[in-house]
């Protein structure tokens, strides 16, 4: 069964690491020179309960990012119509009185869960009212161990490595011009190189006839304090521009659920904006389905 939202929530933080993270009222607050919204942007689980406090929240965040000459943006979760809730009241798993094989009652995940939304709309609304703009939809995929395809095969193309080469780094950075960053990209890519080798991490790479890096993904396991289990995060899954539109994303996919079977995670997750029409319909297609949903609030001062 799919983690409850604030579960989810909370892997998605550590698959993804910023540079600086703070702490505000219980909000993680992340900086990473500006280098993607995930890694710059508030992450919400608990809201204070007055709105004096969440505005006073706000300010102190508005502060720390006018500091470091940065937009301030949160992150605003929002459900998905059928996905956690509808796993949990669906579940085999549960043993009795509808607990789920954690130890957890569907009941109080239900509860948890509606307090956590209730708080996001509180923040939403308030963001709103200080003239905060909405982008970049987000959907929030997964996929359950049970589901994971067992039977993928290994493409001879496909190679993986437990650290973050240069050959990667550079591949992924020039993955829409084709072209090698520059001596002047030295600040973007140690930022960069920083990001992508937080955690505890695998990268896939797929060869070309070559033997270049036309496409890649990082894969993040995480073992969330105080759990037995380990979950993978599927990040920076890309195709070098000329090689798109050729079935690579899918053969990557192959590769990680082949490792990750072996690896026995508990479940696989992935985000993918709204208007990535494309890579959606590959995730679907592998299997995953929407549990979640968030987007940016942001505000350019």
């Amino acid at each position: 069964m799919p983690p409850s939202p604030v579960e989810l929530q909370r892997l998605t933080l550590l698959g993804w690491p910023a540079i600086e993270s703070q702490e505000v009222n219980g909000w993680s607050v992340r900086f990473s020179s500006g280098i993607t919204r995930r890694a710059n942007s508030v992450v919400s689980a608990m809201m204070p309960a007055s709105v004096a406090e969440i505005e006073a929240a706000v300010d102190e965040v508005e502060r720390r990012s006018a500091e470091r000459w940065l937009a301030p943006t949160f992150q605003q979760w929002l459900p998905a119509s059928g996905s956690w809730l509808a796993g949990y009241a669906d579940s085999s798993s549960e043993g009795p009185a509808g607990v789920p094989s954690g130890g957890v009652t569907t009941a109080a995940h239900h509860v948890e869960s509606e307090a956590f939304f209730e708080g996001q709309q509180r923040l939403g609304d308030l963001l709103a009212r200080r003239g905060y703009e909405a982008v970049a939809p987000t959907d929030v995929l997964w996929m359950d161990r049970g589901a994971l395809p067992a039977d993928t095969e290994w493409d001879r193309r496909i190679l993986v490595n437990e650290t973050l080469s240069d050959e990667w780094l550079e591949a992924y950075m020039g993955r829409d011009t084709g072209s090698v960053p520059s001596e002047d990209d030295s600040a973007s890519r140690m930022v960069h190189r920083r990001l992508l080798g937080g955690g505890r991490s695998r990268f896939y790479s797929c060869l070309d006839e070559d033997g270049n890096i036309a496409g890649g993904a990082k894969v993040s396991l995480v073992t969330p304090e105080g759990s037995a289990n380990t979950y993978a995060g599927i990040y920076a899954l890309w195709v070098r521009a000329d090689r798109r539109g050729r079935g690579l994303s899918a053969l990557l996919l192959d590769a990680i659920f082949n490792h990750v079977v072996r690896l026995d995670v508990s479940g696989c997750w992935l985000q993918v904006e709204e208007r990535s029409t494309r890579a959606r319909a590959v995730y679907r297609a592998a299997g995953f389905s929407t549990v979640a949903r968030y987007r940016y609030l942001t505000h350019a001062h």
